[in-house]
């Protein structure tokens, strides 16, 4: 039986002219693409995709992946296959939390190719690839994994069922993410855009984490503080601010 894509289209607005900026976003630990859907109803027009990884959503009964190296190889097939290389370097990708680290593997490998990269690449609650500490999670129990999921995915607070089945991922995902050895020494030429929450406790030593991300372009980085806590950005009623965020590129943020 063939797989479903790892890409599908969650905008309301049904387009595929070839021409502007279109959005490819990539859930966080523990996140189905169902998750952000109310990101997308707030994109007032454009196109917006997300990812799915294997083992959730419509792709339930396909093995989880094993390595980050495997999310990102079919991401990026699916991506070409998708888009074609064109309609690809007018994509932005947008990483939440362990889905930024997805999307850095993403544009590696079509660079890798001799493709042309994304439009940009915005990373958001993700401290940079060097500034990480493997194995970091890899201990975590399911009730230390209950409190981390709490932090940002306060939509399942009120549905033990959804709960329930949002930390198998999230488990699942902190493993994957605790064996990450870091993507290969290769920057990009697109934008950077690297968000962190104000009040987010993975930044609690300050905010050298986000900065970091500068050395993964060759291009213009951006570092900005936002209001709340980790992947705040997703709370109801502050994507239409994250969207105007990332469309004007960002007014510089002093971090």
């Amino acid at each position: 039986m063939a797989r479903n894509t790892a890409v599908s289209q969650l905008s309301i607005v049904d387009i595929r002219s070839g021409h502007g900026t279109e959005y490819l976003c990539f859930p966080p630990a523990g996140g189905t693409v169902l998750g952000l859907r109310g990101l997308a109803r707030a994109a007032a027009g454009s196109a917006v995709w997300g990812v799915e990884y294997p083992g959730r959503g419509a792709r339930l009964t396909e093995p989880p992946g094993e390595s980050f190296a495997d999310l990102a190889e079919e991401i990026a097939l699916d991506c070409l296959d998708r888009f074609g290389a064109e309609g690809f370097s007018r994509t932005v990708l947008i990483g939440f939390s362990m889905g930024a680290f997805v999307a850095l593997e993403v544009a590696q490998r079509v660079l890798g190719r001799g493709l042309p990269g994304p439009a940009g690449l915005v990373v958001v609650g993700a401290c940079a690839p060097q500034r990480r500490v493997p194995g970091k999670y890899a201990k975590t129990d399911t009730a230390e994994a209950g409190r981390l999921l709490e932090r940002s995915s306060a939509g399942y607070r009120h549905s033990p069922e959804l709960r329930e089945y949002a930390l198998d991922l999230f488990l699942g995902d902190l493993r994957l993410t605790s064996a990450y050895p870091g993507p290969a020494k290769v920057p990009l030429s697109c934008p950077i855009v690297a968000f962190r929450g104000a009040d987010d406790p993975d930044f609690a030593t300050g905010d050298e984490d986000i900065r970091a991300w500068r050395a993964w372009t060759t291009g213009r980085f951006t570092g900005c503080v936002v209001p709340g806590g980790h992947l705040a950005v997703l709370t109801p009623g502050e994507e239409a601010r994250f969207w105007d965020l990332v469309r004007f590129g960002l007014e510089p943020c002093d971090v």
